[in-house]
């Protein structure tokens, strides 16, 4: 999308009269093969199926668009997106649109706005050549199969549960599964919880000749307990962050923080007698998982998972994270396991594709990427 009109559909869709802020919500198309797609329509959905709006991506698969949002405003949007010689993709985020925490703009003579970025997942598009196999392993957070799991693949990006199942399947001994859908594109795994498993849900393409996808599957977690994997392609060094606020804390830290990572595997409480959080599984040089995990609940405010591309931390222009087909996944004692893909178009040494809001348990999506950030810096995170 040219983003010189940004300021005139941002004039317009503010009604006059009202108070609230608009947010700018900005996302990616790419192909199979992480290559940005050009002039795709991007049509944008409420919750309840609603227009919002739509627009094509520019030469580099990026676009933009304004929605005007008040307290009623819900925080989940949907797009179906359509390129030629493409099949129909469809997507679903939920991204925080009530927050207005940037500066006060003018939107006309009279009234005030403010106005708020939001970035999103890239939806994924494949080559419109018929009906297509999914392929996909389901591992634990050991890294060891999971056979006899039964699962369904329900179309598009982030699915909501429930939604109609394109295909079934079951995990054979190795973990591995596929399943023959109708129609080239992204779907959604979904395996419910049974048996002591809190289910696992991740994307997987029908991309020909693709490796099978690998997600991981978690045991229950109780509520305000957190387990969190990173699973990745290549030889790559990826580092899974968490950040979280303390519990208990004196007067004088009451906004401390702590940061567990590779090099600061274990936080413990303040008498040093009880683990809070850890780095539980560590690789250091693919494929994962490499998993964190909480293990009694934490202090009020933002719990942040960051991934930070260790090998190639001094180099800022190296495209490997957004290569490396990163896929993030946590259970947070929740119904819906929840997942993020590294965008792979993204040039970046760090990602932060989700925050959780420990008050209420609700989850962001964020997709944030950075360089130059210091893995020691725990402001950083």
């Amino acid at each position: 999308m040219t983003r010189l009109l940004l300021p005139l559909l941002l004039s317009a869709c503010v009604p006059a009269g009202l108070e609230g802020f608009v947010v700018v919500v900005e996302g990616a198309v790419a192909d199979g093969d992480g290559l940005p797609v050009a002039g795709a329509e991007v049509e944008l959905l409420d919750e309840a199926g609603g227009d919002l709006g739509s627009t094509t991506t520019d030469a580099e698969g990026a676009w933009g668009w304004p929605l005007y949002g008040t307290e009623s405003t819900g925080n989940v949007l949907s797009a179906r997106v359509g390129a030629p010689e493409y099949a129909e993709g469809a997507a679903r985020w939920e991204v925080n649109l009530l927050t207005s925490e940037t500066a006060t703009l003018r939107a006309g003579p009279v009234q005030d706005w403010q106005s708020v970025g939001r970035t999103l997942a890239t939806v994924r598009l494949d080559a419109e050549l018929g009906g297509r196999s999914i392929r996909g392993r389901i591992i634990d957070p050991d890294g060891s199969a999971v056979p006899g799991l039964q699962g369904t693949a329900q179309a598009g990006w982030d699915a909501a549960v429930g939604a109609p199942a394109a295909a079934s399947f079951t995990t054979a001994d190795d973990g591995s599964f596929s399943a023959t859908v109708d129609t080239p594109g992204l779907y959604t795994i979904y395996v419910a919880p049974i048996g002591g498993w809190a289910g696992t849900r991740f994307p997987v393409l029908t991309t020909p000749f693709s490796e099978p996808t690998v997600g991981t599957i978690a045991p229950l977690q109780e509520p305000g307990h957190l387990l969190a994997t990173v699973y990745w392609a290549g030889a790559l060094d990826l580092d899974l962050h968490l950040t979280a606020p303390e519990r208990e804390v004196d007067a004088a830290n009451a906004l401390q923080r702590f940061h567990v990572w590779a090099d600061a595997p274990v936080h413990l409480d303040r008498t040093d007698t009880t683990t809070v959080a850890a780095l539980v599984r560590s690789a250091t040089n693919g494929p994962g998982p490499e998993v964190v995990q909480i293990f009694t609940p934490v202090g009020e405010g933002e719990l942040r998972l960051t991934v930070v591309d260790r090998t190639n931390l001094d180099d800022p222009d190296n495209p490997s994270l957004g290569g490396s087909q990163a896929l993030v996944q946590w259970w947070n004692g929740e119904d819906v396991p929840r997942y993020a893909l590294v965008n792979p178009l993204a040039v970046a040494t760090a990602w932060r594709p989700a925050e959780v809001e420990t008050r209420g348990g609700t989850v962001y999506a964020v997709e944030r990427y950075e360089t130059g950030i210091d893995p020691a810096d725990d402001d950083a995170f």
